[in-house]
């Protein structure tokens, strides 16, 4: 049986953003050393299979064996192969020497199959998870992502799983001299889950006064604007996500992004030419049926025909969700099949 434990990750949007944290310093639109490996390549184009089949071959290679055990590790998460992915991390780790980007990887593989674990097995990995976050800030003290992710679980998770808010509270502060707009992006995330909307909100609108570095940063607030129904707010962050550089790191943001637009258009029924124009877009981007957002886009894109008045489009989409494996994501699978009934 499956439990509901909930080991409330630094990723901010869920899961699927461990893939895109920036514990790599992988290829941006500039690095022709690293766009020649063909496994890059694929993985900046989103063909994970193809990715996949790349890094297996490079496995053969002693020189980049290690580098190709994470790149796995980190499509493994993005295709929901929670227990592939913990397999190929701890293979590189068993490569000396480790560094703090390899620790904090596992520690996502960790957290990410404790997710998907009984409670038992999901107790014994939380504490894995936070001992290979805390490992990795041993190994470096300016580990940015570490540091966010080992607060972000302290002060989340609870004891029996490892947390502590007294060792959070720590480590955010630790974080915040090194980077205010991670500390604060992660104090918006804790204090909204923690009931003082109020207080987020103004720490959400300092931020977006004083502009974002990070897409990732960028996208958390946008988001948390969007759950307040600040739409306007939302908007203006999510129609500048442009202006951030592509690289691997800040890709899932700047594309989704485009989801979120359309969506809030289809929301406030302003403009949903618009709305299907940038849904389409996004969906021509997102072709991986395991992403988080997968099948509530191609429902948005449903939904926007249907306003548009295009009953056969949105025949033809509903019927596609349908033709795949769309019920191993259970909530969504839960609104579709609600929704779809209404409106017959």
């Amino acid at each position: 049986m499956k439990t509901n434990f909930s080991i409330k990750h630094v990723f901010g949007v869920s899961i699927l953003s461990a893939f895109f944290s920036s514990y790599f310093a992988i290829a941006n639109e500039n690095s022709s050393a690293e766009m020649s490996n063909p496994g890059i390549v694929a993985l900046y184009e989103a063909r994970y299979d193809d990715a996949k089949n790349a890094f297996l071959a490079q496995l053969k290679d002693p020189a980049s064996k290690n580098e190709a055990l994470t790149y796995l590790s980190k499509i493994a998460m993005a295709q929901d192969d929670a227990e592939a992915a913990v397999e190929y991390i701890e293979q590189a780790l068993a490569l000396k020497p480790t560094n703090a980007d390899e620790v904090a990887l596992s520690g996502d593989a960790y957290c990410n199959l404790a997710q998907q674990s009984s409670m038992f097995a999901a107790l014994k990995l939380a504490k894995k998870c936070i001992a290979q976050y805390e490992a990795a800030i041993a190994l470096d003290e300016g580990h940015i992502n570490a540091l966010a992710s080992a607060a972000r679980f302290h002060q989340t998770a609870p004891g029996i799983a490892g947390g502590s808010s007294k060792k959070g509270e720590v480590l955010l502060e630790h974080l915040g001299t090194l980077s205010p707009e991670d500390a604060n992006t992660l104090k918006v995330n804790l204090l909204n889950t923690e009931g003082d909307s109020e207080t987020a909100l103004r720490l959400a609108d300092k931020l977006k006064e004083d502009k974002f570095t990070s897409a990732k940063n960028q996208y958390e607030i946008a988001r948390f604007y969007r759950d307040k129904k600040r739409y306007r707010d939302a908007r203006s962050l999510f129609e500048t996500m442009s202006m951030h550089s592509i690289t691997i790191d800040s890709k899932w943001y700047i594309d989704d992004s485009l989801l979120q637009l359309g969506e809030l258009l289809l929301l406030e029924n302003t403009d949903i030419p618009k709305s299907i124009a940038l849904l389409e877009e996004y969906k021509q981007k997102n072709r991986n049926p395991f992403d988080v957002h997968y099948f509530w886009s191609s429902w948005s894109l449903a939904k926007a025909y249907h306003a548009a008045g295009e009953p056969e489009k949105y025949k033809d989409l509903v019927a596609k969700i349908r033709s795949e494996d769309y019920k191993r994501d259970k909530p969504f699978a839960k609104e579709f099949e609600a929704e779809t009934k209404s409106r017959k």
